[in-house]
Protein backbone atom coordinates (compact mmCIF):
# COMPACT_ATOMS: atom_id res chain seq x y z
CA UNK A 1 0.00 0.00 0.00
CA UNK A 2 1.35 3.43 -0.90
CA UNK A 3 1.64 6.36 1.47
CA UNK A 4 -1.24 8.23 -0.18
CA UNK A 5 -3.57 5.35 0.64
CA UNK A 6 -3.12 6.07 4.34
CA UNK A 7 -4.28 9.69 4.01
CA UNK A 8 -7.99 10.21 4.38
CA UNK A 9 -7.89 13.83 3.26
CA UNK A 10 -8.30 15.05 -0.28
CA UNK A 11 -5.69 15.32 -3.02
CA UNK A 12 -3.12 17.79 -1.73
CA UNK A 13 -0.68 18.17 -4.63
CA UNK A 14 -0.73 18.53 -8.41
CA UNK A 15 1.09 15.21 -8.72
CA UNK A 16 -1.62 13.44 -6.74
CA UNK A 17 -4.33 15.13 -8.84
CA UNK A 18 -2.58 13.89 -12.00
CA UNK A 19 -2.43 10.37 -10.58
CA UNK A 20 -6.18 10.54 -10.05
CA UNK A 21 -6.67 11.20 -13.80
CA UNK A 22 -4.13 8.64 -15.08
CA UNK A 23 -4.95 4.94 -15.03
CA UNK A 24 -1.76 2.85 -14.94
CA UNK A 25 -2.43 -0.69 -16.15
CA UNK A 26 -0.28 -3.79 -16.21
CA UNK A 27 0.14 -5.39 -19.62
CA UNK A 28 -0.04 -9.12 -18.99
CA UNK A 29 2.83 -11.11 -20.59
CA UNK A 30 0.48 -13.72 -22.05
CA UNK A 31 -1.62 -11.07 -23.79
CA UNK A 32 1.54 -9.38 -25.11
CA UNK A 33 3.06 -12.63 -26.41
CA UNK A 34 -0.20 -13.62 -28.12
CA UNK A 35 -0.63 -10.18 -29.70
CA UNK A 36 -4.00 -9.70 -28.00
CA UNK A 37 -3.40 -6.10 -26.89
CA UNK A 38 -3.61 -3.13 -29.26
CA UNK A 39 -0.17 -2.35 -30.69
CA UNK A 40 -0.80 1.35 -30.20
CA UNK A 41 1.81 4.07 -30.12
CA UNK A 42 2.05 6.66 -27.36
CA UNK A 43 -0.45 9.43 -28.15
CA UNK A 44 -2.95 7.17 -29.91
CA UNK A 45 -6.48 6.46 -28.66
CA UNK A 46 -7.36 2.88 -27.68
CA UNK A 47 -10.67 1.30 -26.61
CA UNK A 48 -9.90 -0.98 -23.68
CA UNK A 49 -11.19 -2.22 -20.35
CA UNK A 50 -8.99 -1.68 -17.28
CA UNK A 51 -9.82 -4.29 -14.63
CA UNK A 52 -8.81 -4.93 -11.04
CA UNK A 53 -7.40 -8.35 -10.18
CA UNK A 54 -8.16 -8.39 -6.47
CA UNK A 55 -5.78 -9.66 -3.78
CA UNK A 56 -7.91 -8.46 -0.87
CA UNK A 57 -11.55 -7.41 -0.59
CA UNK A 58 -13.05 -6.23 2.69
CA UNK A 59 -16.38 -4.62 3.50
CA UNK A 60 -15.26 -3.29 6.88
CA UNK A 61 -12.12 -1.29 6.05
CA UNK A 62 -13.67 1.13 3.57
CA UNK A 63 -12.48 4.44 5.02
CA UNK A 64 -12.83 6.90 3.37
CA UNK A 65 -15.82 5.89 1.28
CA UNK A 66 -14.08 6.98 -1.96
CA UNK A 67 -10.41 6.32 -2.54
CA UNK A 68 -8.42 5.50 -5.67
CA UNK A 69 -4.66 5.21 -5.08
CA UNK A 70 -2.80 3.73 -8.03
CA UNK A 71 0.99 3.59 -8.23
CA UNK A 72 3.36 3.54 -11.22
CA UNK A 73 3.33 -0.29 -11.26
CA UNK A 74 -0.45 -0.59 -11.61
CA UNK A 75 -1.00 -1.61 -7.96
CA UNK A 76 -4.21 -0.17 -6.56
CA UNK A 77 -5.91 0.47 -3.23
CA UNK A 78 -9.52 1.53 -3.73
CA UNK A 79 -12.68 2.14 -1.74
CA UNK A 80 -15.93 2.43 -3.60
CA UNK A 81 -19.37 0.93 -4.04
CA UNK A 82 -20.26 -2.24 -5.89
CA UNK A 83 -22.43 -1.41 -8.88
CA UNK A 84 -25.76 -3.06 -9.57
CA UNK A 85 -24.66 -4.21 -13.05
CA UNK A 86 -22.20 -7.02 -13.59
CA UNK A 87 -19.92 -7.86 -16.51
CA UNK A 88 -21.21 -11.09 -18.05
CA UNK A 89 -18.77 -13.98 -18.09
CA UNK A 90 -17.07 -14.86 -21.35
CA UNK A 91 -17.88 -18.42 -22.41
CA UNK A 92 -15.39 -20.77 -20.79
CA UNK A 93 -14.06 -18.14 -18.36
CA UNK A 94 -13.63 -19.63 -14.90
CA UNK A 95 -13.99 -16.19 -13.25
CA UNK A 96 -17.76 -16.09 -13.93
CA UNK A 97 -19.72 -12.85 -13.95
CA UNK A 98 -17.69 -9.91 -12.62
CA UNK A 99 -18.82 -7.23 -10.19
CA UNK A 100 -18.14 -3.60 -11.08
CA UNK A 101 -16.44 -1.33 -8.53
CA UNK A 102 -17.58 2.29 -8.80
CA UNK A 103 -15.18 4.90 -7.40
CA UNK A 104 -16.36 8.40 -8.29
CA UNK A 105 -16.60 8.49 -12.09
CA UNK A 106 -14.63 5.26 -12.52
CA UNK A 107 -16.38 1.96 -13.18
CA UNK A 108 -13.90 -0.92 -13.09
CA UNK A 109 -14.66 -4.65 -13.33
CA UNK A 110 -13.46 -6.56 -10.28
CA UNK A 111 -11.90 -9.98 -10.87
CA UNK A 112 -11.76 -12.02 -7.66
CA UNK A 113 -10.87 -15.33 -9.37
CA UNK A 114 -7.56 -15.60 -7.49
CA UNK A 115 -9.16 -15.32 -4.06
CA UNK A 116 -10.10 -18.49 -2.17
CA UNK A 117 -12.74 -18.47 -0.93
CA UNK A 118 -14.29 -15.88 -3.25
CA UNK A 119 -15.70 -12.90 -1.32
CA UNK A 120 -19.46 -12.65 -0.89
CA UNK A 121 -20.21 -9.23 -2.40
CA UNK A 122 -23.52 -7.35 -2.39
CA UNK A 123 -24.43 -4.62 -4.92
CA UNK A 124 -24.67 -1.13 -3.42
CA UNK A 125 -22.34 -1.90 -0.51
CA UNK A 126 -19.08 -0.01 0.14
CA UNK A 127 -16.03 -2.19 -0.34
CA UNK A 128 -12.24 -1.91 0.15
CA UNK A 129 -10.04 -3.51 -2.54
CA UNK A 130 -6.30 -4.12 -2.95
CA UNK A 131 -4.95 -5.55 -6.17
CA UNK A 132 -3.52 -4.81 -9.59
CA UNK A 133 -5.08 -2.99 -12.53
CA UNK A 134 -4.56 -4.68 -15.88
CA UNK A 135 -5.99 -4.66 -19.39
CA UNK A 136 -8.39 -7.46 -20.14
CA UNK A 137 -9.15 -8.24 -23.75
CA UNK A 138 -12.10 -10.58 -23.14
CA UNK A 139 -14.57 -8.07 -21.67
CA UNK A 140 -13.79 -4.98 -23.76
CA UNK A 141 -17.10 -5.10 -25.61
CA UNK A 142 -19.13 -4.55 -22.44
CA UNK A 143 -20.71 -1.10 -22.77
CA UNK A 144 -20.47 -0.20 -19.08
CA UNK A 145 -16.70 -0.60 -18.90
CA UNK A 146 -15.19 -0.22 -22.38
CA UNK A 147 -13.83 3.32 -22.72
CA UNK A 148 -11.63 5.38 -24.96
CA UNK A 149 -8.23 6.24 -23.52
CA UNK A 150 -5.24 8.13 -24.87
CA UNK A 151 -2.06 6.10 -24.42
CA UNK A 152 0.12 8.53 -22.47
CA UNK A 153 3.15 6.33 -21.75
CA UNK A 154 4.44 2.75 -21.91
CA UNK A 155 7.17 1.47 -19.59
CA UNK A 156 8.94 -1.77 -18.91
CA UNK A 157 10.87 -2.65 -15.78
CA UNK A 158 14.01 -4.80 -15.94
CA UNK A 159 15.55 -6.67 -13.03
CA UNK A 160 18.98 -5.51 -11.91
CA UNK A 161 21.57 -7.58 -10.04
CA UNK A 162 22.16 -7.36 -6.34
CA UNK A 163 18.66 -6.31 -5.39
CA UNK A 164 19.04 -2.86 -6.95
CA UNK A 165 15.85 -1.03 -7.91
CA UNK A 166 14.53 -2.12 -11.31
CA UNK A 167 15.63 -0.24 -14.41
CA UNK A 168 12.80 1.71 -16.05
CA UNK A 169 12.69 1.90 -19.84
CA UNK A 170 10.22 4.11 -21.68
CA UNK A 171 8.78 2.65 -24.88
CA UNK A 172 7.21 4.38 -27.89
CA UNK A 173 4.38 1.84 -28.14
CA UNK A 174 2.85 -1.29 -26.63
CA UNK A 175 5.32 -4.01 -27.62
CA UNK A 176 4.59 -6.95 -29.89
CA UNK A 177 5.28 -10.49 -28.69
CA UNK A 178 8.86 -10.41 -29.98
CA UNK A 179 9.62 -7.48 -27.64
CA UNK A 180 9.20 -9.49 -24.44
CA UNK A 181 12.55 -10.29 -22.78
CA UNK A 182 13.12 -12.71 -19.89
CA UNK A 183 14.64 -10.03 -17.64
CA UNK A 184 11.59 -7.76 -18.01
CA UNK A 185 9.33 -8.46 -15.07
CA UNK A 186 6.61 -5.90 -15.79
CA UNK A 187 5.14 -3.85 -18.64
CA UNK A 188 2.74 -1.01 -17.82
CA UNK A 189 0.84 1.65 -19.74
CA UNK A 190 -0.51 5.00 -18.55
CA UNK A 191 -3.98 5.78 -19.88
CA UNK A 192 -5.93 9.04 -19.77
CA UNK A 193 -9.68 8.86 -20.39
CA UNK A 194 -10.90 10.63 -23.50
CA UNK A 195 -14.19 12.50 -23.09
CA UNK A 196 -16.74 10.98 -25.39
CA UNK A 197 -19.79 12.85 -26.75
Amino acid sequence: MTAAAHRCGGWNSRDEARRREVTTVQLLPGHLREGRLPLAAVGEVVHVTPMIYADDVDRLRCRPTRLWDLDEYGTVVACGVLGVDTVPAVEGDAAGDLDVLVVGRRSVPLNCAGMHPAPDLEPGRPVYVEGSVYLDVDVRAHAATDRAFRLQAVRRYRLRPGGAPPRTERLARIPAGAGIDDDVFLHVADLVAVDQP
